[in-house]
């Protein structure tokens, strides 16, 4: 290698293209294995280390992860510099409305090949938030250019235990025919056969009943004004039979034959119009319902 050859590489090392080296017989130097600093500009965003943008890949999207310790992947900048020392630091943020508040910040964590991960830390977040994340390349102290912001939401908390004294209950859907369900699967024991012991009629009322109500609340706070129905306008409240009131009033039969001691009550959601030869509903307005534990 010739002087003029010596020089050009060593001009290279000077500015900090580390590691590069010089093709025999070229002249050319070869493509540096390390990412550079210019100490004589920046990047558009201020920072001053040579390696492009990092990409953040998992998660995203405003999905919401499973656990409070979720894994967050970027695809490295270009250029592969995981043996050169590169290293990425991760940043998390709660997002409020516009909002970004810092929650925690990694420390630098050396470049995979072509991906880097790193998992939230314990404590670090809470149920039912909107988080904010991004990360940036460092190398020798000095930072990189940073990602884009990209949202995450945490789990929903786990639904409250159902209470033997009533209460609405925990359902992903206002279709009645699945707060029906909702209600059914959360308290089986009210739909069993009562056909043997003293007042079996009166328990099977009792259970049929509790169900209807549970029924109304859940649907009050999915949004559906629901009532108890006033029996052909008297002042006896139906068992199996409540009211919905959207364009118009609505009678709606949530159970098959419960008056069948020795079958289990059988849930349904069966919706009566005007035009239906089944008796006009009669509006009795259910009393406040408190949501707060279902709807997060």
């Amino acid at each position: 290698m010739d002087l003029r050859k010596l020089a050009a590489c060593t001009l290279g090392l000077a500015t900090m293209v580390a590691a590069a080296g010089c093709a025999e017989g070229t002249g050319q130097a070869l493509t540096p294995t390390l990412p550079t600093v210019d100490a004589s500009s920046s990047n558009a965003d201020g920072t001053r280390l040579k390696a492009s943008a990092p990409q953040p890949l998992s998660p995203r999207a405003v999905v919401r992860v499973s656990n409070l310790t979720p894994q967050l992947v970027l695809q490295n900048g270009e250029g592969s510099f995981a043996s050169a020392g590169l290293s990425y630091v991760f940043e998390v943020f709660e997002l409020e409305g516009s909002t970004l508040t810092p929650v925690v910040k990694s420390d630098p964590i050396a470049a995979g090949v072509p991906q880097t991960s790193w998992d939230v830390p314990a404590d670090a977040l809470k149920l039912n938030k909107t988080y904010a994340w991004r990360a940036y390349a460092v190398f020798a102290n000095v930072e990189g250019s940073v990602s884009e912001n990209v949202t995450f939401r945490t789990p929903l908390p786990p639904p409250p235990p159902v209470s033997a004294e009533g209460g609405p209950v925990s359902c992903g859907s206002s279709a009645g025919a699945i707060i029906v369900q909702c209600v059914g699967n959360a308290y089986p024991s009210y739909l069993v056969p009562t056909e043997s012991g003293a007042n079996s009629l009166e328990r099977r009322q009792h259970n049929m009943g509790f169900i209807r109500d549970r029924i109304i609340e859940t649907g009050i706070c999915k949004g559906l004004d629901l009532g108890r129905n006033f029996k052909r306008g008297t002042p006896v409240i139906s068992h199996d039979f409540l009211v919905w009131r959207s364009d118009r009033d609505r009678g709606v039969d949530i159970a098959t034959g419960y008056d069948e001691l020795k079958l289990p009550i059988r849930l349904k959601w069966q919706v009566f119009g005007p035009s239906d030869n089944y008796g006009f509903p009669y509006y009795s307005k259910y009393p406040p319902v408190d949501c707060s534990s279902v709807n997060q």
